[in-house]
């Protein structure tokens, strides 16, 4: 035991005598410049104390022009006075030891990590010298806000049972959005860019005036507003980022990717809802996961063979779209009246997000299901000649769009053809008057087992949804058209038609006492909503009467949904500029049913063949509005529109009274 304390001791003046000759105690009087370090030892010489204090303080560098992030790093690194410690790195699992490199606890390490990290992102974009990437920022945009009265609005069928099997109310509400479109451009022209970041942002999205979800409990004291939309619903957010993709050119042609809206033609099939609606609104636009490619044949063949890469008009597009990736079975989740079921009181609503028991959460696992998604392929070829005719605004277009869409684990295969034209010719005798026309027409084809109204498959589920179904057939035709001729800037006249295939047995044998098809073939399916026809006969009056036919069997989505649907059509128009800045539109609307369902019409009235038979008639309506634009650029936009409908036989039988509808709407808004 007593050696042990002799050994003690030597070892203690062993380090004192160190201490007192070498640099690590030079290091701590501050005398370390005036001590020679010794030969044996592999440390550099440490900094005094007042070094250190003067090392650990920030470096203040001038701010010169043009100088890069990673530039200032480098001078930062030759400056520092900071010493490199080269002795052993203390081992770890993932380092041995190792001699000669930069301790991680130093400044100039650490400068040399922030360097190294800037360096590999920077420097792949910009090399030192290069001037900054010219980004250019656009925004636009609109605000709209719009109040509605509508008299004898359709209600709930025998809700008030003292009237006919619709009775019928006065409505009056407002109704706002906000729509944002920023967008990121790389390149000279803004037109056509190298590249191009867009987004659409939407913030109060069609949400209707007032507290109507009890944000205060007493409404008289209401001092704050819900976010409830125009159908009921209470919206989660307030502002909503819905598209979002970049556009960038290539040698060949353009690549679009994102989250994005789609347009063709005049929108029957599918319409992005951009803009403002000249009759109504838009409440909705067809958005999709997308992937796009377009080229120029033409141009892409005569500069491979002659150098000649001058615009021309045939366009070619290849585009993939993911519909789906695995869908649920049911996104509702049932309310109960005294608030004991619901979402609220479901688990899976969280604050910010919704899960549903059969997705689950395992990492990756509900992704592995790819028999469920839904894509489709779109090929569109079309010729757009922008230079046609005399005027500068004369053009012409015509095209093709083919859509396949699938779906593996229902056996969907369905075919959509589309094509549409666009003509604006200037008269040669007469250079202000223009003949104008355009149309589409489109039809769904195929085969699905994804529809509950066929009914669940023999031996496969007691009852669809879940899916798949019996399969179904698909045999649906509508096509729209205008003709006009115009004074530019002064008149214009139109006449519009239209034909949306019918169906006198919607579902197929599902409803009792509906006779079953084999297979079921569903024959009818609306325009696109935002291809709006007047502003009561589709908007509502039809749009009422599927809904409360089709819902309470879960087939709504194969109703009106306030565009055409089942019907042929004719619609004249007027347009006359008063002043400046002021205009006067009319249009006077006829509608017949191609066909009438008794599930729908009402019981006994069934009509395969309508033709223009007095049964089959919707009636007629008139509109009228007075559009005012003024501010610099049209900035501001003011309608006042007005219309009346006197319901056919073909709502009167189906239970409507034969009171005249009528609506007054105003509408104000900005555009920038």
């Amino acid at each position: 035991m007593k050696y042990g304390w002799i050994a003690f001791v030597a070892l203690m003046a062993t380090l004192l005598s160190t201490l007192s000759a070498g640099p690590v105690a030079a290091q701590y009087r501050g005398d370390a410049k005036d001590e020679p370090p010794p030969e044996v030892t592999e440390v550099v010489p440490a900094a005094s104390e007042r070094d250190k204090l003067k090392a650990q303080e920030p470096i203040v560098t001038e701010e010169v022009p043009g100088v890069s992030e990673l530039d200032k790093l480098k001078a930062m690194e030759e400056d520092s006075e900071t010493p490199t410690v080269v002795g052993a790195r203390p081992p770890s699992a993932g380092s041995p030891a190792k001699v000669g490199e930069a301790g991680m606890g130093t400044e100039a390490s650490e400068r040399e990590r922030a360097r190294a990290n800037v360096g590999q992102v920077g420097q792949s974009v910009r090399n030192k010298g290069d001037e900054a990437i010219p980004l250019k920022f656009n925004f636009h945009g609109y605000y709209r806000t719009r109040y509605n009265w509508i008299g004898n609005a359709p209600m709930p069928k025998g809700s008030i049972p003292s009237e006919s099997a619709f009775p019928s109310k006065n409505v009056s509400f407002g109704e706002m959005r906000l729509r944002l479109d920023p967008e990121v451009t790389y390149g000279p022209n803004p037109d056509l860019p190298i590249a191009r970041l867009r987004f659409t942002i939407d913030g109060l999205d069609n949400v209707v005036y007032g507290d109507n979800a009890r944000v205060f409990s007493v409404p008289l004291f209401a001092v704050d507003q819900s976010k409830t939309d125009r159908n009921g619903f209470d919206l989660t957010e307030s502002l909503k980022l819905e598209r979002a993709w970049i556009e960038f050119l290539v040698p060949i042609g353009q690549i679009r990717v994102g989250r994005m809206e789609s347009h063709w033609g005049m929108g029957a099939l599918t319409h992005a809802g951009n803009g403002l609606a000249e009759w109504g609104e838009f409440y909705r636009g067809e958005t999709f996961d997308r992937i796009l490619f377009a080229t120029r044949p033409i141009t892409l063949a005569r500069g491979i063979s002659k150098g000649d890469t001058r615009s021309t008009p045939l366009i070619y597009a290849f585009v993939y779209d993911r519909l789906t990736q695995d869908p649920i079975v049911s996104s509702v989740i049932a309310s109960a009246g005294d608030g004991s079921q619901g979402p609220g009181t479901n688990p899976n609503f969280k604050p910010f997000y919704t899960s549903f028991p059969e997705r689950s959460s395992f990492p990756l696992a509900y992704l592995s299901n790819l028999d469920r998604r839904v894509s489709e392929i779109v090929n569109v070829l079309a010729w757009f000649d922008e230079d046609f005719g005399r005027a500068a605004t004369d053009e012409f277009f015509i095209g093709g769009y083919a859509v396949y869409r699938f779906q593996r684990s229902t056996d969907s295969r369905i075919t959509i053809p589309d094509v549409s034209w666009r003509l604006k010719t200037t008269l040669k005798n007469n250079r202000r008057l223009a003949i104008t026309t355009e149309g589409e027409y489109f039809a769904i084809l195929g085969h699905s087992g994804a529809l509950g109204f066929t009914g669940p498959q023999d031996g496969v589920n007691p009852s669809c949804p879940p899916e798949p179904c019996k399969e179904g057939k698909g045999r649906i035709h509508n096509v729209i058209a205008r003709i006009g001729i115009m004074d530019e800037g002064s008149w214009a006249a139109q006449l519009e038609g239209g034909f949306a295939s019918g169906d006198d047995n919607i579902l197929s044998g599902a409803f009792p006492g509906t006779p079953a098809e084999a297979p079921p073939t569903l024959k009818t399916r609306g325009f696109n909503e935002n291809v709006k026809v007047g502003l009561l006969m589709y908007q509502v009056a039809l749009k009422a009467l599927t809904f409360q036919a089709l819902t309470p069997v879960g087939a709504a989505e194969l109703g009106a949904n306030g565009s055409v649907w089942n019907s042929t059509y004719f619609m004249p128009s007027f347009r006359f500029t008063v002043i400046n800045g002021l205009e006067l539109h009319a249009q006077f609307l006829v509608g017949w049913a191609n066909k009438l369902d008794p599930v729908v019409y009402g019981s006994g009235n069934f009509n395969s063949n309508c033709s223009f038979s007095s049964e089959c008639f919707y009636g007629w309506e008139a509109d009228l509005a007075l559009r005012a634009k003024m501010g610099a650029k049209d900035i501001i936009w003011l309608d006042l529109e007005t219309g009346m409908m006197q319901p056919g036989k073909a709502f009167t039988n189906a239970g409507f009274n034969d009171a005249w509808l009528w609506t007054v709407q105003l509408r104000a808004a900005m555009i920038f």
